[in-house]
């Protein structure tokens, strides 16, 4: 079945053959000849600037216009355009996880690297929370698919999200904006100043301030006497305010130096934990268990409840009495790049970053209206430091180079507390918190030689040692001595070797060998306070460094300025694939290493400017061999030994463990695809118009690492459209975008609900009910900007 999707996608891939690789330009200009040109971006996947179609690495970019057209304001909304990408969110302060090819970190974490990381303007962010800072004023995106280890920091084997903000223009700008999403009724209004104060120094300043009026609909049950039935203190999540501001100073004091310093704020006020969009997905006897009787499958609705009072005074530093919670957190993140031209041929490059995270999260995680489980408590927060120094040469020569050195400095403090509502008298488990120090550093370098004008052979390889240190409290007593392990130390040494031949101007194919690895650390999940009870030197809570190595070849290409394409094969073996799970017994977090894994697969993409006047069409396409080659997973809660836990016994006969070994990993549909239309036309002089229809498809995939016959999210295909309306000048705009216009119900992560579910690994096992955090449905934004 498989290969005959594929099949399908590769002849209708062929047909077009058309890659994100180039961006439409929207200028006047090329509308009066014949419609938007395909127009070459610049892009830095090797610290250089290059052009997309010359670069020898697999990567997905977005220019502005890009950027503008399909409102990509977050690193969910990239998933449409881009092969292989998955984003979830999560009920702790990881801030969700990322999936690119199948590969990804889990979310249960918040001391460890992700797999596929975030740089913002050349600074690597440490967590995933910088994806729920609105990416607002983008000027251009890029997603580098595979190991990326020798140009971005450190810990990126699955890939890197490389953001890139506005620079102030060369003219006086003055824009406001405003946005209302007619679903949800969440409005902004947004303004952006920008231009020269002298001949050497130019700003730019963007400030935005969101209204959230809450999505997905809270409802509650009567509650027939029962006193932990509470309805919740707000009808709809997320509801709450966001604010946000930028500011950037651009200053070139003599013709040799540019120095660009960012400096970004933005808070966040919510009603509702993290937990609270999460809702039942699957009641395999009919009814959620546990719960009092509400519909198991919804759509905007979820059934959730407040909770008693008494769980705050319970539980020292809790920020509410509200038990639905609540999540508000800032962030700071600033970064100063300096670029010296030495000479003509070698310029030397200093990139500083600063990042500091701190949010107050507390959620009922029940599953349902009646209060079960509660959080009350679960601050967290990050400071990161960082600094690069770079020097590359553009010698007109055969033979150039970069190399390079990294340093980073990191501290962590997150804490957590539950308490249980399953009797008479609540139980609590007691605080648990931990506070991590890491400092790494590394060199690198590259050589790129040029024996012919045509041949490109590029080798080099990075350096990498990483310290980790890990304090650990319970019920505010340190309890570090009980820790197998409190300090860590990991060094690496990645080499990659690249060759790229170009057959004519419009034609280049190369192929690339990588090694990659993602340190170890502290797995600092949630131990329901299993930490408090351990002897002095037991307490195991480590995992080792995840390694990967393997090829990647492509072909890349152009026909004059009208037709783009690409296409990339991939395999890759993970050995010590670092995963997580939630275990709803325990009611525990845990990083897992599988032995083995290996991903295989082939990218189609292209951007392709038709002889219709005005129309172009972009697509992509993408087959994913995702599997476990060597991987022992603890059971699902029920699961018995005729469906697979027979593995592991425990001392009273019960199996613990079940062989994932040929399965295919999380988030990872075998097949996705996107194919969209462009219509540019000009109905009145001075007037253009871009309609926009696009659809994406994915094959099922399983969302959670115990990959229970309920974790597991169908094939979908959503459709969306847009009209954007403005005038040659660009001094005002008008646009309507609709996104998942079917509605589909879809989610990326899920688990067992707490409380539900016994006998697992014997014969009497009783699955239980399955909760996912689920995406938002249809949605239709409106937007105006006028710029003086």
């Amino acid at each position: 079945m498989h290969s005959k999707k594929l099949w399908l996608a590769g002849a209708g891939m062929c047909a077009i053959l058309a890659s994100p690789a180039f961006a439409q330009s929207t200028s006047a200009s090329a509308r009066v000849d014949n419609g938007p040109e395909v127009e070459t971006l610049v892009v830095t996947a090797r610290k250089r600037n290059e052009a997309l179609q010359d670069v020898p690495v697999a990567v997905t970019a977005f220019a502005k216009a890009d950027i503008e057209r399909y409102k990509l304001n977050s690193v969910d909304e990239l998933t449409r355009l881009t092969p292989g990408l998955q984003t979830s969110e999560s009920s702790v302060s990881s801030g969700g996880s990322i999936a690119l090819r199948g590969i990804g970190s889990g979310s249960t974490n918040y001391l460890g690297d992700q797999a596929v990381s975030i740089n913002v303007d050349g600074m690597q962010v440490g967590t995933l929370n910088i994806r729920k800072t609105a990416q607002i004023d983008m000027a251009q995106i890029e997603v580098l698919r595979g190991p990326q280890a020798l140009f971005f920091g450190k810990n990126s084997p699955g890939g890197v999200i490389s953001f890139k903000t506005a620079d102030p223009s060369y003219q006086k700008e003055l824009e406001v904006s405003a946005g209302l999403e007619a679903v949800s009724q969440d409005a902004y209004i947004q303004g952006i100043v920008s231009g020269p104060v002298s001949d050497q120094v130019r700003v730019r300043l963007v400030g935005r301030y969101t209204k959230l009026n809450g999505y997905f609909d809270l409802k509650t049950v009567p509650p027939n006497g029962d006193p932990l039935i509470i309805p919740p203190s707000v009808d709809g999540y997320p509801i709450g305010e966001e604010y946000f501001i930028r500011g950037t100073v651009i200053a070139e004091p003599t013709d040799q130096l540019k120095i660009n310093a960012k400096l970004t704020y933005y808070a966040s006020d919510v009603v509702g934990g993290s937990a609270t969009v999460s809702q039942r997905v699957a009641c395999p006897f009919g009814a959620p268990l546990g719960q009092p009787n509400f519909p198991c499958v919804g759509d905007r609705d979820i059934y959730r409840g407040g909770g008693p009072a008494i769980a705050s005074i319970l539980v020292p530093g809790s920020p509410t009495t509200d038990q639905l919670g609540l999540r508000d957190n800032k962030q700071v993140l600033a970064t100063i790049q300096a670029d010296y031209q030495l000479t003509p041929s070698l310029t030397a490059t200093s990139v500083t970053g600063y990042y500091w995270f701190d949010e107050m999260n507390a959620h009922n995680t029940s599953g349902g209206p009646k209060a079960t489980l509660l959080v009350p408590y679960l601050p967290f927060e990050m400071k990161q430091f960082s600094q690069e120094l770079r020097l590359a040469s553009d010698f007109e020569s055969q033979l150039n180079f970069t190399i390079g050195a990294f340093y980073e400095t990191r501290d962590t403090d997150g804490a957590q507390d539950a308490v249980f509502l399953v009797g008479p008298t609540p139980a609590v488990v007691g605080t648990e918190r931990s506070k991590q120090g890491q400092t790494a550093y590394s060199v690198f370098g590259q050589l790129i030689w040029k024996p012919i004008e045509t041949l490109e052979i590029s080798g080099g390889l990075r350096y990498s040692h990483e310290q980790k240190d890990l304090r650990f409290f319970y019920r505010g007593a340190e309890v570090t001595d009980r820790l197998k392990v409190d300090e860590l130390s990991f060094s690496n040494v990645s080499p990659e070797l690249t060759g790229a031949y170009h057959f004519s101007p419009d034609l280049m194919a190369f192929a690339s060998y990588k090694r990659g690895f993602k340190s170890g650390g502290f797995d600092a999940g949630f131990t329901n306070g299993t930490i408090g009870r351990a002897p002095a030197g037991s307490f195991a809570n480590t995992f080792d460094e995840e390694n990967v190595e393997g090829f990647e070849a492509g072909l890349k290409g152009s026909v004059g300025r009208t037709l783009s394409f690409g296409v990339t094969a991939y395999r890759y073996e993970y050995k010590d694939l670092q995963v997580g799970a939630y275990d709803p017994v325990t009611i525990s977090f845990k990083v897992l290493n599988a032995a083995a894994a290996k991903i295989q697969g082939l990218e189609l993409e292209g951007n392709w400017r038709t002889p219709v006047r005005g129309l172009s069409v972009r697509a992509t396409a993408a087959y994913n061999d995702a599997k476990f080659e060597d991987f022992l997973s603890g059971c699902y809660v029920g699961q018995t030994p005729a469906a697979g836990c027979n593995r592991t016994p425990n001392a009273a006969g019960a199996f613990l463990e079940q062989d994932l070994s040929g399965r295919r990993l999380n988030n990872a549909p075998p097949i996705t695809a996107y194919g969209g239309l462009l219509y540019s036309f000009s109905p009145t002089d001075g007037i253009d118009v871009d309609l926009t229809f696009d659809a994406e498809y994915s094959d099922s995939y399983t969302t959670n690492l115990r990959q229970s016959p309920y974790d597991r999210q169908g094939a979908f295909t959503k459709l969306n459209a847009g009209v954007r309306i403005f005038d040659v000048s660009r001094k005002w705009e008008l646009s309507l975008l609709a996104r998942n216009l079917t509605n589909e119900f879809i989610y990326a992560s899920s688990s067992t609900i707490t409380f539900t579910g016994s006998g697992t690994g014997t014969a009497a096992g009783r699955i239980g009910d399955t909760g996912a955090s689920v995406t938002r449905g249809r949605e239709v934004l409106m937007s105006l900007a006028y710029r003086f």
